[in-house]
């Protein structure tokens, strides 16, 4: 029996027949050229993901018109014919792999931004713009113009060899605004009921029909809830999916809303919430219909998740986002039996949040992820080659930028030997087994060991790497990976109590007691301190800086937060820890009142350094020498992997 039958198992959407049942969702792309046009760089990201096995590729939101509204500077401009051979080179690239096209339709209504588009802020109704322009009523003139543009814009995705379109009407998006009671207080014939509510996304099936043709797919985007008091709830979005059924040829069921933030942490799940945390929402949705495909999307990057959603009928297909940039060959390693090799998707949130317009000052207009290194950069990894000169390298420290470094390296031919002091190979990500969220982390170290193990790179265990070593391997290269060590806390030399430090803490929580104090308010004491909270301890966490967690990315951060509160943890900010005492940890806030904090445990996360002076010792001890992740700079498992690419790829 082959590998998950109902996922590789065809479906007919429209015309066509899908050879399985897995979309690559939707992901925005805006490194474009500045008139909103496809690079060859956006073009291999597509071609990637097509090669890699999924059967649908959506290339992510497209403009339908310049004139009423847009939310980002740059997006995919279907109301300009000179995108058209640009959307050629892409479908092209598509389809070289039995693969189908696709892209997003979007107008952003409410959403539109007056930094990029000097226009009213058109949405259903009045009201106070969340961005400082305040909204105006669509006249009856205007949403005729904007249901022409829809239609328009199809038109133009199919001259340019789009397969289908997928129409967003989720997300608070225009014609999720006119559904949602929220944004919707109009009295006409597009207010009040949900049949007027829902008439203008009706209007625009209609328009895409009557300029694409009846052969021409459509995908319905829409959120199943919108996780807001008094906002759209599962049970009005099945009697709008009933309105669809049969009109359209697949229904794709997300959740959430832009216009309430805190429903971002469930539109795109992060790494607290429960795998495949929507698909509820899409199995009531296939419930009720009786013509149209449905489409689960969300945290769905377990394979055994997958395979059962479809085999129990809760969904028709798949939609993945983040799983198939962490590994774009996900689906053609499934179908081959290999789950074991997949990159796992660790739900970190890093890819979404560079570019989360407007809730980030500077967007990178790029989706970059730890677990892949040639996230963004497909084209200059298409040329990495085998070596033509196979050089001698030895890697100093197994974590994961040692481990990726050794493993490009002895895959394109150099001869390598990897040292690792302790036992057992992962660096910092050995701790993620010990925390119940960062079960993903474990899953991609031992990918990552796996490969490593494939690779042809000689590993020595127990070796811990001295000059004297290096001189006797006579390494071409040596690459030092050798990871940070915790800093001393300053006030343990003022403690006259036992301090535990935050790594001790993660790997064994049963030495801290039930009130704990968490000295350093940075990822891994916040971290530590959910994960402390979650086993029943009362916590809190001793901030130096004005605000905790800086240096996780946005939606990480604001999900973590929010888990924080959850628990109970307490947050100071702008204050001190002068000492450990018997009796608990004595603070200092920010006016310089010093006071005691009652707690059984101090423990500090009072950051990391680099091994810079072990490091350095073997500069001269090799023609070419490197140093590489938290050895050169302690930052993330993103910079690790990129640096250790970046080595393989290159020496």
């Amino acid at each position: 029996m082959k590998p998950y039958p109902h996922l590789f198992s065809p479906i007919k959407v429209g015309p066509y027949t899908l050879k399985n049942r897995i979309e690559a969702a939707p992901v925005n792309i805006s490194n474009l050229t500045q008139d909103g046009y496809l690079t060859p760089e956006n073009i291999a990201i597509f071609e990637g993901k097509a090669r890699g096995g999924a059967a649908i590729v959506n290339m992510g939101e497209c403009r339908i018109d310049l004139k009423t509204g847009i939310s980002h500077k740059l997006c995919i401009p279907l109301d300009d014919p000179e995108v058209l051979p640009y959307l050629h080179a892409a479908t092209d690239a598509i389809k070289k792999y039995n693969a189908f096209s696709a892209v997003e339709l979007i107008h952003p209504g409410t959403r539109s931004n007056p930094e990029y588009y000097d226009g009213p802020i058109w949405g259903p109704s009045d009201g106070p713009g969340h961005l400082g322009k305040d909204y105006v009523a669509m006249t009856q003139e205007v949403i005729d113009y904007v249901v022409e543009c829809f239609g328009n814009a199809a038109e133009m995705a199919k001259l340019g060899g789009v397969d289908m379109v997928m129409v967003h009407a989720g997300h608070g998006w225009l014609l999720h605004q006119f559904l949602s009671p929220l944004n919707n207080r109009r009295t006409d014939k597009y207010g009040g009921s949900l049949e007027n509510r829902a008439r203008i996304t009706m209007e625009v099936i209609e328009s895409i029909r009557k300029k694409c043709g009846p052969d021409f797919p459509i995908e319905i985007r829409m959120s199943g809830t919108e996780i807001v008091e008094g906002g759209l709830t599962l049970e009005d979005q099945v009697e709008f999916a009933k309105l669809l059924d049969g009109k359209v040829d697949l229904i794709h069921v997300t959740s959430g809303t832009f216009h309430v933030p805190s429903t971002n942490q469930h539109m795109i799940p992060n790494g607290f919430l429960p795998e495949g945390c929507n698909v509820y929402l899409a199995e009531a949705v296939k419930k009720a219909m009786k013509h149209t495909p449905v489409v689960t999307v969300g945290a769905l990057g377990n394979p055994d998740l997958m395979e059962e959603i479809l085999a129990t009928g809760r969904a028709d297909m798949v939609a993945l986002a983040r799983p198939l940039l962490a590994d774009p060959d996900l689906p053609n390693k499934l179908k081959a039996g290999r789950v074991e090799d997949v990159y796992p998707c660790l739900r970190c949130m890093a890819c979404i949040s560079e570019s989360f317009v407007p809730y980030v000052k500077y967007p990178s207009r790029i989706r970059r992820c730890p677990v892949n290194p040639t996230a963004y950069k497909e084209v200059p990894a298409s040329r990495v080659t085998k070596t033509a000169f196979p050089k001698r390298v030895l890697v100093i420290g197994g974590g994961p930028a040692g481990m990726e470094a050794a493993t490009v390296l002895a895959e394109r031919g150099h001869q390598v030997i990897l040292c690792e002091k302790e036992g057992a190979l992962g660096g910092a990500l050995r701790h993620a087994k010990y925390v119940p969220f960062k079960k993903k982390v474990d899953q991609f170290m031992h990918v990552m060991i796996r490969r490593l193990g494939k690779s042809g790179a000689q590993v020595l265990l127990n070796t811990s790497a001295t000059p004297e070593l290096a001189e006797a391997i006579a390494p071409d290269v040596i690459i030092a990976a050798m990871g940070a060590k915790a800093n001393t806390p300053d006030f343990l030399s003022n403690s006259n109590s036992p301090v535990v430090m935050a790594l001790d803490a993660i790997r064994a929580p049963q030495q801290v007691g039930q009130r704990v104090v968490i000295a350093g308010g940075g990822l891994v004491g916040c971290e530590l301190a959910l994960q402390l909270g979650q086993l029943g301890r009362e916590v809190t966490i001793v901030n130096r800086k004005k605000e905790v967690c800086r240096d996780a990315s946005f939606l990480y951060r604001e999900g973590l937060l929010m888990e924080l509160e959850k628990v109970g943890a307490v947050i100071l900010n702008a204050t001190v820890c002068l000492s450990a005492q018997s009796e608990g940890a004595q603070i200092q806030a920010e006016d310089g009142t010093i006071s005691l904090l009652p707690a059984d445990t101090v423990i500090a996360a009072t950051g990391f350094s680099p091994r810079d002076d072990e490091a350095e010792q073997f500069r001269e001890l090799a023609y070419d020498f490197w140093k590489i992740g938290d050895c050169f700079q302690v930052r993330k498992i993103f910079n690790a992997m990129r640096e250790g690419y970046n080595a393989g790829a290159h020496i």
